[in-house]
């Protein structure tokens, strides 16, 4: 998983989808973006090359809706339906598939 790569997607998919790109923090080895739908609601990505870590959150006014991580050598996600749930699974999703279905969920819900 590199930096720039991340960087790559992330960009190329908010301006497939219109959405404000944002990058909160950037190393050698380390990324923190944001995609903004609007100030209270965004999608958070978060990679750490030397880790192997991606981490992926919809956030809405400070909470998470939604989320895929990678801790301490396993991968888990929140579901929409309970977000504090830790549910483990084998793969971590696409930073693509995650926005979709971010974005899918959004609008069934009235939140776009």
């Amino acid at each position: 998983m590199e930096i720039n790569g991340i960087i790559e997607q992330a960009n190329d998919l908010a301006v497939a989808y219109n959405l404000q790109f944002v990058e909160i923090d950037r190393t050698d080895s380390v990324v923190k973006l944001r995609l903004l739908i609007d100030n209270e609601l965004f999608i958070q990505i978060y990679g750490n090359a030397e880790k192997e870590k991606l981490n992926l959150t919809l956030v809405f006014k400070n909470s998470r809706l939604y989320g895929y991580d990678f801790e301490g050598g396993k991968y888990h996600f929140h579901p929409f339906d309970n977000p504090d749930d830790h549910l483990f699974i084998n793969d971590l999703k696409s930073i693509e598939s995650f926005v979709l279905e971010s974005l899918k969920y959004l609008y069934e819900k009235g939140l776009l």
